[in-house]
């Protein structure tokens, strides 16, 4: 049975004075792509949007795409997919929270082009967590 691509929580999330935020409660989203729920945990921190500074004034690092941008901080932070599944499920979870064809692009094409520097740096943590 296929899932139909779903947020099934709100995102609240406690600033520290900066980045990173944590969350306060679960964020629960049921992805089509992977045909799974995605359980965000309590306490994982997020930057939201990776977008770099310059781009803040077209693209703010903070918009109607949070939710989508947590979900993907996580998939990147704990292996279990692809970084191109990873990259899709956050497309996804855009056009779920409505989010405008020409928006959903630029991030995701930032991802893509950008996103490989965050992912090889998850993949060196996990590495050395094993090895310990």
């Amino acid at each position: 049975m296929t899932r139909i691509a779903n947020f099934r929580s709100g995102l609240f999330v406690q600033d520290n004075d900066g980045l990173p935020y944590t969350l306060l409660f679960p964020l629960v989203y049921d992805s089509a792509i992977l045909n799974r729920t995605i359980t965000v945990p309590r306490g994982f921190n997020t930057d939201l949007a990776s977008i770099p500074r310059v781009f803040w004034i077209t693209l703010p690092k903070s918009g109607k795409y949070d939710r989508a941008a947590v979900v993907h901080d996580f998939l990147y932070a704990h292996n279990g997919v692809t970084r191109k599944q990873a990259d899709d499920v956050l497309k996804e979870a855009m056009e779920v929270l409505g989010v405008g064809q020409w928006t959903r692009w630029k991030i995701y094409a930032g991802v893509r082009l950008g996103g490989m520097v965050p992912w090889n740096r998850y993949r060196r943590e996990e590495t050395r967590e094993q090895s310990v």
